[in-house]
């Protein structure tokens, strides 16, 4: 049977990560390994100086790791040293909040440790799924999600994300080097439409707040990039499933019009 990772930068205590391991059973043998803490924001970040500790983790049932690292030192850890085998396949996600529009994917921990996997030659696929700004900050304040509404995203987006799954690894990717990029719109149903699109060329403000000799985080400010309406962002409002294909391959393709040196 092909072995799966699952990987997150929502971290050990993500409440997607219990059901969407359960739900890959039936495709393959399933394997953990992702952060000890929340990683979002770090994009395709790896450690480069000190010490990486991991901690294994029995109450998920199968092969499973806590690593004190970024989501890309997680896939690079399972790929090279925690298991006895490299998987097959990796999926990245659920994550809590869409992953949609350059300005996010670039910045997206989700994202990067699906890109770590195809860098080490594993076809990868990341997931997120958008939730109500209550709902996410619930897990942002708590680390957890209990509304039934919440909870209903969280059974409806990882059954999709397991049948989605089933028929990539059916299917094959759509190239070498290129990872998918898929988001959900909330709780979605089994006929909820999927749409291959390109990326939103979003872009955000500032992300940091003053206080008083320092700075703090604080949620993004001045999004702008919203009107093309064939973008994965517009397509996850308007309540259907983005599907982006993201290539490695495709940085430093010569401009339509060079500049002369």
């Amino acid at each position: 049977m092909p072995i799966l990772l699952v990987v997150n930068d929502d971290g050990i205590d993500s409440p997607m990560l219990a059901p969407m391991a359960a739900k890959l059973a039936a495709l393959g043998t399933v394997r953990i390994a992702v952060p000890m803490e929340e990683q979002s924001w770090k994009g395709k970040a790896i450690t480069r100086f000190g010490r990486v500790e991991v901690e294994r983790r029995p109450e998920f049932g199968v092969e499973a790791f806590a690593v004190a690292g970024t989501p890309s030192d997680c896939v690079n850890l399972a790929a090279h040293h925690l298991f006895a085998e490299p998987p097959d396949w990796i999926l990245s996600g659920i994550n809590i909040g869409s992953n949609a529009g350059a300005g996010f994917i670039i910045n997206s921990g989700t994202v990067g440790a699906a890109f770590e996997g195809a860098l080490q030659g594993i076809p990868s696929v990341a997931f997120s799924a958008y939730f109500a700004p209550e709902q996410f900050r619930q897990w942002s304040a708590e680390k957890r999600l209990t509304s039934q509404a919440a909870l209903e995203v969280i059974d409806s987006t990882t059954t999709r994300a397991a049948r989605m799954m089933a028929s990539i690894m059916a299917n094959g990717m759509p190239g070498d080097s290129v990872i998918l990029n898929i988001n959900f719109p909330a709780r979605v149903g089994p006929d909820t439409p999927v749409r291959w699109v390109p990326v939103q060329n979003n872009r955000y403000g500032a992300v940091f707040r003053r206080d008083g000799d320092g700075f703090v985080p604080c949620d993004h400010v001045g999004l702008t990039g919203g009107e093309d309406v064939l973008t994965d962002r517009a397509v996850v409002l308007r309540g259907e499933i983005s599907v982006s294909a993201l290539s490695i391959a495709a940085m430093g393709v010569p401009p339509s019009v060079a500049i002369p040196f």
